[in-house]
């Protein structure tokens, strides 16, 4: 029985694939024609050539290349499944990928919306903090009027690679004590929130990875500024004191960028914020 053929338009409709995708098909020898007339160069296509297509277009739908499409092509039956299993196999890596990047894309948004709910700057008030997962390493003689010190340089360094999207800030970690200047405080560890656990068992040997635990924080943000630094830290110590709190942590400090403008002037906000019972 003589088979059908099929010009390639017709084929194209038959397969619901374009046209330009079988004319690129035939140039890279993945989908050739079963005839072309030499004196029209015009393509045309066997009804039985619609399973090869078919094995094209699926393979193609979850994502292989057309490199490897071209291997599944003369693979056994019994090789397909295998490689059909592989390819489900990286599907699922590939999901449980975007899976990790949408969570760090969540807790990248509440950070900043958490940033952008802060009452007026220079007011103290209490909030509900989520346990955060920091890197941190010692601070060596720094200082708050330090804050673009290149030890944070390295901490960049090897938060980046763990958390893979945009970075909300660096931060310092000092003892909750009664400071008149800010000459006189001095940070112990110097940190970077990161958005998830993934590679924190592989970091420097100078750093380490750590929690700032859930609880309730008083808290207090401004633009810094070295003169008004020490005036926010004392507003946050009588808070304390008027209310009769208990400090459970150290204080932590929080700095990021202000605007991402390279046509704005560079500043930084600042979050100062200790935990209490």
């Amino acid at each position: 029985m003589k088979e059908t053929l099929y010009t390639i338009g017709e084929m194209a409709k038959l397969a619901n694939v374009s046209i330009k995708a079988l004319r690129y098909y035939d140039k890279i020898d993945l989908f050739k024609p079963a005839y072309v007339d030499s004196d029209t160069n015009y393509r045309y296509y066997k009804d039985s050539q619609l399973s090869q297509l078919d094995l094209i277009k699926s393979l193609k739908y979850i994502g292989t290349p057309l490199e490897e499409v071209k291997k599944a092509r003369e693979m056994s039956p019994s090789g397909l499944l295998d490689f059909i299993t592989d390819q489900e196999k990286l599907i699922q890596m590939q999901m449980d990928n975007l899976m990790k990047v949408q969570q760090n894309i969540e807790t990248v948004k509440k950070r900043m919306e958490r940033r952008l709910q802060t009452p007026s700057l220079r007011e103290v008030f209490l909030w509900e903090e989520e346990e955060t997962t920091i890197i941190e390493m010692a601070a060596h003689n720094l200082k708050p009027n330090n804050l673009t010190n290149a030890s944070y340089s390295m901490l960049k360094k090897a938060v980046e690679p763990i958390s893979g999207f945009l970075n909300t800030g660096f931060g310092a970690i000092f003892p909750y004590e009664k400071y008149i200047h800010i000459e006189d405080i001095y940070y112990d560890k110097i940190f970077a929130p990161v958005l998830s656990n993934q590679m924190i068992s592989s970091l420097p040997a100078d750093m380490e990875a750590e929690k700032i635990h859930a609880g309730t924080y008083v808290y207090i943000a401004d633009v810094y500024h070295p003169e008004r630094y020490i005036c926010n830290y004392h507003k946050l110590m009588k808070f304390i004191e008027d209310n009769q709190m208990t400090v459970t942590s150290d204080v932590y400090e929080l700095f990021g960028a202000l605007s991402y403008s390279p046509d704005q002037q560079e500043e930084l906000i600042i979050e100062l914020k200790v935990r209490v019972s």
